[in-house]
């Protein structure tokens, strides 16, 4: 310990509580950078706790005696001011502790039993909230508020259905139904529609409109970019163009002339169905009768920029039907604690016919022969994506920039008589809309890429994917890159080139990704390794944040939480309707909902 002041915590007989990482030098036993303090500065602590301590984050000239002697007080005298929101009647419905007890033993537990009941206590309080909180946002949303009725199984919907050349999964047809009863109703619908790469949510939302045309209704469709925009675009053309749900685009690239003509149809409702990237959302854009907004990769739009475009559609108390996609799997305890305040489908199965995506780890050992195999799939007609993480060479890393190695490429022996193309985040966005077009079109059979094209975009006949340095990627990210391709009939590969200095965990973490290409149980993985991150760091305004809960841990209690605050909610008891011992309880939400105000009903 380097002598000095600790020398004197050390003498013989007295008691150090130790902490830290147990090893061995010389064949002795030690600790390494422990943290430790002798037994005797805590008051009566072996006899208080069972030798059960806090440990908790400090900062300078903080100890950790100092911080449970301050909490210490703090619960000493938290018996004044400390009121328990959760009424008597579902404290012993659950057999829950009272609430000062919860927090003394979250503290200072008697017995790991102790600590569990604490923990369970006030991960409920935590989750139940949330719920509460976000059953009443929704609530407050659609309070006064009618939704359009749309004619399920009208002609252009039966027409365009008739004419897929396709038939619906069986999740595919259990959403459209979940979207059938909302949008016949009467009430305005608020629905996420999560599904994995490629299972083919947009097919959903495209007969969703046609059900809105049927009404007389027009659908507005918006997409984070104008690549997926115009994908959308062309889908919709084909799919469903020539049965009476002909669709406009309006980017920010439209020329003045067609602009006027798109608003021109769009104000007098002979447009049926815009596609669009924000500016959708612009002042100049009128709807004639706006019934439902569908928003492609919701996360990529702010609150904001979604209530600016839902208010077009908002007159004499009607509000359109709102439904948001996510291409983002994640596990439904997370989404049920991040999107409480929508209802949930999710889309797990791929659509038939199309070929399976063979993943395999690799070294850089075996460069050679993964390009050879690429030539081998160029010269059968199918295109590839090499996916390289950085645009330029950066003096502190070690990863080939995507512009040196698509001209590696482009001279390597193997692909030298193949087109290869570049595209990153730093290329104006003419010139990437232009390159992605032409690789569409099939003019380029390789695509150098960065993570540019990790959502949506679709080209059926790349078959051939190779990912440098994947881990630097999180699964989730590789995932969404890998769903580039596989949507087309021919069987598609996914190579992951690995540097030479990958240690243990991001081998196993790899390993995992290539053995399954279920979306949902990679993302549990992730949130397993990673954490929740930014994925619950992006919660809405206003909303109480998780100390100790968990939505991966605790999913059964998100469960039970939900389906009670649900209950409550419709009881009316939070009203003034079930007597005073609910008024805490009622008294916190309206605090919550105050913070919030007209932010809430964005969704």
């Amino acid at each position: 310990f380097g002598g000095g002041r600790r020398k004197n915590h050390f003498t013989e007989g007295a008691k150090i509580l130790v902490s830290g990482k147990l090893g061995h030098f010389r064949g002795r036993p030690q600790f390494q950078n422990p943290e430790y303090e002798p037994l005797d500065e805590l008051e009566d602590a072996e006899k208080h706790t069972g030798l059960w301590f806090p440990i908790y984050p400090l900062t300078r000239g903080v100890s950790q005696h100092n911080i449970r002697d301050w909490v210490r007080q703090a619960l000493a005298i938290a018996h004044r001011d400390l009121e328990d929101t959760l009424p008597p009647g579902l404290i012993q419905e659950f057999k829950f502790t009272d609430l000062l007890s919860a927090y003394k033993s979250i503290h200072f537990p008697a017995s790991q039993e102790d600590y569990e009941e604490a923990r369970r206590r006030l991960v409920f309080d935590e989750l139940f909230l949330d719920q509460l909180f976000m059953g009443a946002v929704r609530r407050r949303r659609e309070k006064g508020k009618r939704g359009p009725k749309l004619v399920a199984e009208g002609e252009i919907f039966r027409r365009v259905r008739a004419g897929l050349p396709f038939t619906l999964t069986g999740d595919q047809d259990e959403a459209l139904n979940d979207i059938m009863k909302d949008v016949t109703g009467g009430h305005p619908m608020n629905r996420l529609l999560q599904g994995d790469v490629g299972s083919g949510k947009t097919v959903v939302a495209l007969l969703a409109a046609g059900a809105a045309a049927d009404a007389g209704k027009q659908t507005a469709l918006m997409a984070p970019t104008e690549i997926l925009a115009e994908q959308h675009y062309r889908n919709i053309i084909d799919m469903a163009g020539a049965f009476g749900l002909e669709p406009r685009l309006l980017t920010g690239s439209t020329k003045a002339k067609a602009r006027k003509e798109i608003l021109r149809t769009v104000k007098d409702g002979s447009c049926p169905l815009l596609v669009g990237t924000h500016a959708l959302f612009q002042e100049q854009v009128e709807f004639f009768d706006l019934g439902l907004v569908v928003v492609d990769e919701q996360h990529r739009f702010g609150v904001m920029q979604r209530l600016a475009l839902t208010q077009k559609g908002q007159k004499k108390g009607v509000a359109p039907h709102v439904l948001v996609m996510s291409a983002t799997p994640i596990p439904r305890s997370l989404a049920l604690t991040r999107y409480g305040d929508l209802d949930l489908t999710i889309i797990k199965e791929k659509p038939a016919g199309r070929g399976r995506i063979i993943s395999r780890l690799t070294s850089e050992l075996k460069r050679e022969a993964v390009y050879g195999f690429l030539a081998e799939r160029l010269r059968e007609g199918r295109q590839a994506f090499v996916i390289y993480p950085l645009v330029e060479e950066s003096a502190k890393s070690d990863m080939k920039s995507a512009t040196e190695m698509a001209a590696r490429l482009q001279a390597h022996p193997k692909l030298e008589d193949f087109g290869v193309a570049l595209l990153h985040g730093q290329m104006k966005p003419e010139d990437k809309d232009a390159t992605m077009k032409a690789f569409s079109a099939g003019d380029h059979d390789v695509l150098v890429a960065t993570t540019v094209v990790e959502v949506g975009i679709d080209v059926p006949n790349a078959s051939f994917m190779v990912i440098e340095h994947p881990e630097r990627y999180g699964l989730s990210q590789l995932h969404q890159l890998r769903g580039r391709i596989g949507r087309g009939k021919h069987t598609s590969y996914c190579v992951l080139i690995i540097g030479p200095q990958v240690d243990a965990q991001a081998q196993s973490r790899l390993e995992q990704f290539v053995a399954t290409d279920d979306g949902f149980e990679l993302a549990r993985i992730d949130l397993q390794l990673r954490g929740q991150g930014d994925m619950a760091g992006t919660r809405q305004s206003g909303r109480p944040a998780y100390r100790l809960a968990d939505p991966i841990r605790d999913e059964a209690t998100v469960e039970t939480a939900r389906v009670k605050a649900q209950e409550i909610l419709s009881s009316g008891a939070l009203d003034g309707q079930a007597g005073p011992e609910w008024e805490p309880l009622a008294k916190r939400l309206r605090g919550l909902l105050e913070q919030v105000g007209a932010l809430a009903e964005a969704g």
